[in-house]
Parts: structure tokens; sequence; C-alpha cells
């Protein structure tokens, strides 16, 4: 059921997109990224998304005029079958980004698990920030994580898109002013020595935990990044089989 919601958001939100976005018209833009749920996503206890920056290369086929719909369902099963690969995978040397999705499948659960990201296009395999097009793909993005969000309802919601990017997120996501939705913020400073550029905690949309963390495959402050991550993962977030009820403070 979910999904099904999802694609039918997708629908309606990329029915206005320019189609040149999707049509590979516009070169050094991959596909387009649409995140999906597991099959166990409605019964999962714990609910938790963890939002990335972008893909390096995501290719998806090109849509054309009548085929929006067959694009969002190939585009969204390119999504899962990926997922599914890196959860399967054994940890990567370094600190890759799905290292970090899957520590939070083992300590959370997989079924619960949704992977999305800040944006849903990467330009010449990276980030779209300096992208001709950046304005109508920022604005894609947008439509597109928050009707993420407001469908599939998840109990936590990590936010690992790192710092170059994070003026866009308070875009998105506003820390003041009349449209706030960030709101209640603290970090693990006197508590852990972990300061608020590596671990931020604030409540999201009035119901959700949520957490700021550097990518994990940044190498800025690389250390203590790395305690940061292992504090959420390990203290944090709900225990796989337990309830959000779980989560320490």
């Amino acid at each position: 059921m979910s999904d099904q919601q999802l694609k039918a958001e997708y629908v309606r939100i990329l029915e206005g997109v320019d189609p040149n976005l999707l049509n590979g018209n516009t070169p050094g833009l991959s596909g387009l990224f649409l995140t999906t749920t597991p099959e166990e996503y409605e019964d999962a206890k714990n609910k938790v998304m963890i939002v990335g920056s972008e893909t390096r290369d995501w290719n998806v086929p090109k849509v054309n005029a009548a085929s929006l719909e067959t694009y969002i369902d190939d585009a969204m099963t390119q999504q899962r079958g990926h997922l599914k690969r890196q959860l399967e995978r054994r940890d990567a040397k370094g600190n890759s980004f799905h290292n970090f999705t899957r520590a939070v499948a083992r300590r959370c659960g997989a079924d619960g698990l949704i992977y999305a990201n800040l944006f849903c296009f990467a330009w010449n395999e990276g980030s779209p920030i300096g992208c001709p097009h950046f304005i109508a793909v920022k604005t894609c993005s947008e439509k597109l994580l928050k009707a993420q969000i407001e469908v599939l309802k998840p109990n936590v919601v990590i936010f690992a898109n790192g710092m170059s990017s994070v003026k866009y997120r308070r875009a998105f996501f506003p820390i003041s002013g009349p449209n706030a939705c960030c709101k209640d913020g603290k970090d693990y400073r006197e508590e852990k020595d972990i300061s608020n550029g590596q671990l931020w905690e604030f409540t999201l949309n009035d119901r959700i935990r949520a957490f700021r963390i550097q990518h994990p495959s940044t190498i800025r402050g690389s250390r203590k990044a790395i305690e940061a991550r292992n504090y959420l993962v390990n203290y944090l977030l709900p225990r796989k089989g337990s309830s959000q009820g779980d989560i320490r403070s």
C-alpha cells in the first residue's frame, strides 16, 4: 500500500516537471531516484528514513510523453533492488554510505528502513548543486522528499547528506521563521563530547525524532564523525524487535 501511495504522489509531482529532466535530453543529469519501501514496511515497528545526498550515477530508462507511469515503475524497481543488494553486502573498507545503512538495519531492522536522498538527481555523477538546471532539480527534490515523509510517516529521520547541502536542507525544512518545522534542537557536547557539527537532534513536523550527521563518506572530522555515528546507532536508535519508545534519551 505504501508504494502505491508513493507512486500516486510521484505521478502527481512529476506531471509538472520539465520532460527534459526525464527524457535524457539533459547531458550529465542522472536518472531519477525514487524511494520505495520494503515489503514488510507496513508492519515494521521501527520505521527509519535515512536521507543521503544523491546517487553518484543512477541510470533509469528514459521516459517519453506516453510512459511516465512506466518510468516511475522502473525507477522504483531500480531503487528497491539497489537497496536490497546493498543490505546483503558486507561492509566495505572506509566510511561508505551503505556501511551506515547496514548498521542502521542491523540495529533497527531492515523491514522498516527507508533510503531517501535530499536531491533526486545527480549531475556528472556528483552533486547537482552546480547544475544549470539546479532550480528545477531542487524544486522537484523538495516536493518528492516531503511527499515521501508524509506518505511513509517514519518514526525517525536521519539526515546524512553532509554540510555542502545543509542550506538546501534548511530551505526544505526551516529551523526558524513562520514555516519552521525543525524544533527543540539539542546536541550531545556535554553528555558525550560530540559537537553539534557531528550530531544534532531535533523534532521534525512536531512528531518525528530527527538527527543530522555528516555524510558517512566524508573525511571532515573523520574520527569525531565516526564516534557520532556510532553513538547514534548504538544508543539513540530503537533496537530491532522493539518499538519507537525504546529509544534512549
